[in-house]
């Protein structure tokens, strides 16, 4: 398991995401997670890249865990997205590696794995 899977399973093992993390490294995985929805070369309205990061958060994120503004705030900020200077368009800034994991995948996951043991400590706890 890499170590990018391992920092996602760490983040989302209490459930649904339902802030910004704190830990530097955390905020760059899910800052590359965020930017690899976007395609190289294309140009996106401000409300294109509302709706793709809003869509994309609500798939691993408690409602109101972290919002899409802040996201796309957090992601120019940290250069991944570069804006024109009247804040109407967006593009990628940089290319970004393949994602090979999408946090909805490793909550879903991590939720049947938890299902199973509950199950496990059911079935123990009957017998």
């Amino acid at each position: 398991m890499n170590s990018a899977m391992n920092a996602l399973k760490r983040l989302l093992a209490n459930g649904p995401l339902t802030a910004y993390p704190t830990r530097r490294s955390d905020q760059a995985l899910l800052l590359r997670l965020a930017a690899a929805r976007f395609a190289p070369g294309r140009d996106y309205t401000e409300a294109e890249v509302n709706d793709i990061l809003a869509e994309w958060l609500d798939t691993f994120c408690a409602p109101y865990g972290i919002d899409h503004v802040s996201m796309r705030r957090y992601l120019v900020d940290a250069r991944l997205l570069a804006r024109d200077t009247s804040g109407a368009r967006y593009r990628l800034a940089a290319p970004v590696a393949a994602v090979e994991e999408e946090p909805a995948e490793v909550l879903a996951q991590i939720q049947r794995e938890r299902a199973v043991r509950k199950r496990a400590h059911l079935q123990r706890s009957i017998s």
